[in-house]
C-alpha cells in the first residue's frame, strides 16, 4: 500500500503515525471480537447458517486479526528502528 512520506519532526505526521498504530491496534482486537463473537454466541443470534460454518467464519476472522496484529507490530519496530539509525 502506499503511504505518503512524512517527516517525522512535523507534529502532524507525529500524530498520523500514533493514530495509524492506535487504529490498527484496534481493528485488530475487533476482528478477534469479532469471530469469537461469531463463533459462540451464534446460537443466541439465531443465525440460519450451520455451526461449521459459523466456526469457520469465526477462524478466518481470527486468524486474520492475528495477521494483522504481526503487519502492525512489525510495521512500530521497523518504524523505530529506522528512527534509531537516522
Amino acid at each position: 500500500m502506499l503511504k505518503p512520506k512524512r517527516n517525522e519532526t512535523d507534529p502532524q505526521a507525529s500524530f498520523y503515525n500514533k493514530f495509524a498504530r492506535i487504529f490498527g491496534l484496534l481493528m485488530t482486537l475487533v476482528y478477534v471480537a469479532l469471530g469469537l463473537f461469531i463463533m459462540f454466541a451464534g446460537d443466541s443470534l439465531q443465525l440460519s447458517v450451520g455451526k461449521e460454518f459459523r466456526y469457520m467464519l469465526g477462524g478466518i476472522l481470527i486468524l486474520y486479526g492475528v495477521v494483522r496484529f504481526i503487519r502492525v507490530y512489525q510495521s512500530n519496530t521497523r518504524n523505530k528502528n529506522n528512527r534509531y539509525e537516522e
